[in-house]
């Protein structure tokens, strides 16, 4: 530890020599350790709840936290100065100067000092969490938080002739009934901030501050967001000669019930560079008032989304305001993105190489001002990333790129994404909007939209989420997909799904030839509950499915899948936990469809528990059937009428509890080559039930079932029954003999141990000495397997990287979702979880055992609860068993 401190106090404060005192262990208390501090001295606190109100005393002192030794944000919600409303928390106001530093703290529960500050006899109440008069210490990266500054103002800080610096502090949820919610400075006081953060405050004016009085305050890399003012300025008030320079500001989602929603300047020549005015409200002037003598000057401001009840949605103008714009976007604030009032003292307005909605039309003069109209003005759409996302970056071919004074760009954020979107690639998400263009970062709200928006060979990809949507392909050639292809994260298939609505109903129904070009992929259907097809609903068309998952749907008939007089093409689909009458995978009516590497598993019907085929064609190859049960008859399989092709497939352990655990087949033909039959069970027919049929077997294997393994119903009709090469536990007793079948019996019959790898775990592919490898018709192998002892079935395959990292959630500021990306070198335990910036656990977004690789994950600023969170700064911590990372994000409601 000693050498940590020599290290922070050598670089950070260069002050030599100097004492660190230590609190709690020298002093009990961090007032204590001022009081036996002297200049230059640093009080260094350890995490705890510190019940007591601080002053410096005009010592210039550090007093600090862990928080820059151990670069860990969460000390800064972990050492906490609590002021038990009973006054300011922390006082300045005896000449500190730079010197003084106050890091790494909450400072809360501040209820303000009772002072005359101007000395006029007038005591009022000011600067719940900090007070600072005559002094200009520096404050760093400390959480301001539920003070209160009733009676007079400042519920958050109070400065009186006073410069304080601020940097990277969180100024949130600070109230007074009087000015400035999180900040009131007045009378000369210049405070400036850099990278810092002011939400959630409420005044009567001056939601996130007000600044008054003859000063020069700086802001850069500021947001107000959240905040509310039940009088006017809802994010910021300017007063009297207070001329903010700001640079890199953000005002969002602020609102007043009077004037100025995000910005109210009155009698007052700010200076705003790089701003933006988004999404705030207020009975007149939205976006911004401005009145009296004021001569605001706005460069690359992007002024958007702000809404007013009565007048000025954007801007609003009266009384001898002379407002200068340059390279400047207002757009989207209804009809009026600047207002003249109508009455009183004209104004002037001068603008250039900005985009205005509307023109000169979009600025409503009311015949009351002068509209200076200068070279360069567009009235061409910005092309925002996705505004209804929140998101104002502007596309690489935006007019507003280079439309500035020379060449310059236009608004407050440069390109951020790519040109608009022509295709041929088109994004959905829950959360985006039918007005976007479909691109990553503005997608849109509905399939239906990006089906009618695409053109043939288009794919349309949907983030992650629960869709309920109608959707028909209008004979496009189209392919829909999850977005696990693209990101190599192949979780994503069961993240993107399919359901019925609040109503019930089939997740998916897709009918007439209209779908027949469809390709749906990775995409994971479930509880669906419909008569035909809980999970998915064919009919009349023959789209292709690749790498679906259908599980946990219900129905009378195809619990998974309804195929009616389909023909469609299924490949890589696993149809898993599904159930019904007839067919708990799958129930198929007519057609050819034909299953390619398919798993069905732990389906359960009557009749047909993996798959129910009704005068249907299908062909079936290199796909497991296994662990399916039917209560009555065919656990594997049931069919009736039509040819059936089965090829390279496994029955594994189903059960047909009456007849027929892998197949019952009536009055069908069933062409079975290179199957293997194992573990299924039966009361009759362990492997197959036939009645009136036409089977032909051939290069298979017929082990380890339990059971007579085969049934012939006598008063059923005949069954032509042929049978080669292929390797039968006990042989042929029994069938020569039974009138119920014409025996064709073919070569290569043989009755031996085939050597299953481990038929206790289910695992029924081939050891090295197995006798199978050579039986076959052409000399090779026997069963489903060509591989020795790997029988593990999977459908998707997992693309392994090798670095650990946590990369920077986007977009940043975000709202209302944001994804993460992070990788995992190793296997092992994992979380990722999301705090405050007081280190409060706010959700668990991911934990347990990962394997190494790359993943995405998403947050929609909710907490465990399923509430949508305050708007502010987050902290998102990955941690491992041998390491962490952490990152910042910042939600903007």
């Amino acid at each position: 530890m000693t050498k940590y401190l020599i290290v922070f106090l050598t670089t950070i404060f260069s002050i030599l020599p100097s004492e660190t005192i230590h609190v709690p262990d020298e002093y009990s208390t961090i007032q204590s350790g001022i009081n036996a501090s002297v200049n230059g001295d640093t009080i260094l606190v350890d995490p705890g709840v510190y019940q007591e109100n601080i002053n410096f005393n005009g010592r210039n002192v550090v007093v600090t936290s862990l928080y820059q030794i151990e670069n860990d944000t969460l000390m800064i919600g972990s050492t906490l100065i609590d002021g038990q409303l009973g006054g300011s928390v922390v006082t300045f106001e005896s000449g500190e100067n730079d010197g003084a530093v106050l890091q790494g703290f909450t400072v809360q529960n501040g209820s303000g000092n009772d002072k005359d500050p101007d000395g006029n006899g007038s005591y009022y109440t000011y600067g719940g969490g900090i007070y600072c008069q005559n002094s200009a210490p520096v404050i760093k990266d400390c959480i301001i938080h539920n003070n209160v500054g009733n009676g007079g103002g400042g519920g958050g800080i109070f400065c009186f002739d006073a410069s304080p610096v601020f940097y990277n502090c969180t100024i949130t949820e600070n109230e007074t009934d009087d000015v400035g919610g999180g900040l009131y400075a007045r009378d000369g006081s210049s405070p400036e901030f850099y990278q810092c953060s002011f939400s959630n405050n409420v005044a009567d004016f001056g939601g996130g501050c007000y600044l008054k009085s003859e000063s020069t305050p700086i802001m850069e890399s500021v947001y107000f967001n959240g905040n509310s003012a039940t009088n006017s300025g809802g994010g910021i008030v300017l007063k009297d000669d207070a001329n903010l320079q700001a640079n890199t500001l953000f005002v969002v989602d602020n609102d007043a019930e009077g004037l100025g929603g995000g910005l109210y300047v009155n009698n007052a020549n700010p200076e705003l560079s790089y701003i933006l005015i988004a999404d705030n409200s207020a009975s007149s002037g939205g976006g911004a008032y401005f009145r009296n003598p004021s001569y605001p000057s706005l460069t690359n401001a992007t002024i958007v989304n702000n809404t007013a009840d009565l007048y000025g949605d954007g801007i609003y103008m009266r009384d001898d305001v002379e407002v200068t714009v340059l390279n400047s976007i207002l757009w989207s604030n209804n009809e009026a993105q600047i207002y003249f009032r109508s009455t009183g003292n004209s104004v002037a307005l001068n603008i250039s190489y900005s985009a205005i909605e509307y023109g000169q039309d979009g600025i409503i003069d009311n015949d009351n001002g002068d509209l200076n109209w200068g070279e360069g003005n567009i009235e061409d759409e910005p092309l925002f990333c996705n505004s209804p996302g929140g998101n104002y970056y502007i596309r690489e071919n935006s007019p507003c790129v280079d439309g500035g004074e020379n060449g310059e760009l236009i608004g407050c954020f440069p390109d951020g994404c790519g040109p608009v979107n022509v295709g041929p690639v088109w994004y959905v998400d829950l959360n985006g909007d039918d007005a976007n263009d479909g691109s990553p970062e503005s997608p849109f709200a509905t399939i239906e939209r990006a089906i009618n928006t695409a053109v043939d060979g288009d794919t349309i990809r949907l983030n992650p989420g629960t869709y309920t949507e109608t959707i028909n392909f209008m004979d496009k050639a189209l392919v829909l997909e999850s977005r696990a292809y693209e990101t190599e994260n192949y979780s994503l298939i069961t993240e993107t799904i399919f359901t019925s609505g609040p109503m019930g109903g089939t997740a998916l129904s897709l009918q007439g030839s209209s779908n027949n070009n469809a390709t749906i992929k990775g995409i994971t259907f479930k509880n669906g509950s419909y008569t035909n097809g809980g999970g998915i609903l064919l009919q009349n068309c023959s789209p292709t499915l690749i790498d679906l998952v259908v599980m946990d749907n219900t129905s009378e008939m195809g619990g998974g899948i309804y195929l009616d007089q389909s023909d469609a093409v299924l490949q890589g689909l696993t149809i898993k936990g599904n159930g019904a009458n007839y067919g708990g995978g799958v129930y198929v009516y007519e057609g050819s469809p034909i299953f390619e590497n398919v798993l069905f598993e732990e389906n359960i019907a009557y009749w047909g528990g993996g798959i129910y085929f009704e005068n249907a064609d299908p062909i079936i190859d290199n796909s497991v059937i296994r662990n399916n049960d039917a209560f009555i008859e065919g656990g594997g399989m049931y069919q009736t009428g039509g040819i059936a092709t089965i090829h390279m497939t496994a029955f594994e352990n189903n059960h047909g509890f009456d007849y027929g655990g892998a197949i019952v087949g009536s009055q069908a033909t069933i062409e079975i080559d290179y199957v293997t039959f194992a573990g299924n069970v039966s009361g009759a027919g362990s492997v197959l039930t036939l009645s009136n049929s036409a089977v032909d077997i051939e290069n298979s294997i017929l082990w380890g079932n339990e059971g007579d393994l085969f049934y012939f119903p006598s008063t059923a009709g005949i069954t032509a029954f042929g049978i080669s090469y292929t390797n039968i536990e006990n042989g042929l007793d029994g069938l020569m003999e039974n009138p119920s079948i014409i025996l064709t019996l073919g070569s290569g019959l043989i009755d031996l141990d085939p050597g299953f790898c481990s038929p206790e775990n289910s695992d029924y592919t081939l050891n090295d000495e197995s006798p199978c490898w050579t039986a076959s018709s052409i000399g090779g192998f026997i069963g489903s397997y060509d591989g020795t002892c790997t029988s593990l079935y999977t459908s998707f395959e997992k693309i392994m990287p090798c670095e650990f990292f946590l990369g920077q959630n986007y977009p940043n500021p975000f709202n209302p979702k944001t994804v993460i990306e992070f990788g995992l070198d190793k296997d092992g335990n994992y979380s990722l979880q999301i705090f405050n910036v007081k280190g409060q656990w706010i959700k668990t977004l991911e934990t347990g055992f990962g394997l190494r690789g790359v993943y995405l994950t998403n947050w929609d600023a909710t907490d465990h609860s399923g509430n949508i969170v305050p708007s502010g700064i987050y902290l998102y911590r990955l941690v491992t068993e041998d390491a962490a990372h952490s990152g910042r994000m910042f939600f903007i409601k």
